[in-house]
């Protein structure tokens, strides 16, 4: 099975050897999305519930310019700073996946880089 690597057009992504997302046999294996502005790359300090917003709106960014939509979102893994921000994350969260046909989904707490307060990756089915 070949993979191909998928690089959005118009969003500043960081560098090093990652790929925003990885595609292999009908799937999109997103990289972890965190709170940058799409345009400059600028990262975005904020509450729980504008740093998930922000991931999650370059998430939807990513997936829908490869063609699906978000109800095409088979699993997320979702890592936040702290469990604290669980349910007020959750509540940006189903704005952008509902409650009729969520996702799969891991919930993890761990530091993360920069200091974030969240991180999403997806598997997509295309």
């Amino acid at each position: 099975m070949k993979k191909e690597v998928f690089t959005p057009k118009g969003m500043k992504v960081f560098g090093g050897p990652v790929a925003e997302a990885a595609i292999a046999g009908g799937f999109a294996f997103i990289s972890g999305q965190i709170a940058v502005d799409p345009k400059t790359g600028d990262i975005i300090h904020g509450t729980i519930e504008e740093e998930a917003e922000a991931a999650l709106s370059n998430l939807k960014l990513i997936v829908e310019e490869m063609g699906a939509q978000m109800e095409d979102v088979v699993k997320c893994d979702v890592f936040l700073s702290t469990m604290e921000d669980f349910d007020r994350m959750n509540v940006i969260y189903e704005k952008y996946f509902g409650t009729q046909c969520p996702p799969a989904r891991c919930g993890v707490a761990l530091e993360l880089w920069g200091g974030m307060k969240i991180e999403v990756g997806a598997i997509v089915k295309l």
